[in-house]
């Protein structure tokens, strides 16, 4: 659902909350993906010498 529009210009930006996490299941589920996601960059980080 559109929640705002803006104006700037001749551009038109709407903001939408239809990817917004409402619940903590939703939320809990995001942290662990962005936790995963961080981890396998450290990981090949790590594997490439570019970590200390």
């Amino acid at each position: 659902m559109i929640v705002k529009t803006y104006k700037f210009g001749e551009t038109t930006v709407h903001i939408s909350d239809s990817h917004i996490a409402k619940t903590q299941e939703e939320r809990d589920r995001v942290d662990a993906e962005i936790a995963t996601a961080a981890w396998a960059c450290i990981q090949d980080a790590i594997e490439e010498g570019e970590a200390d």
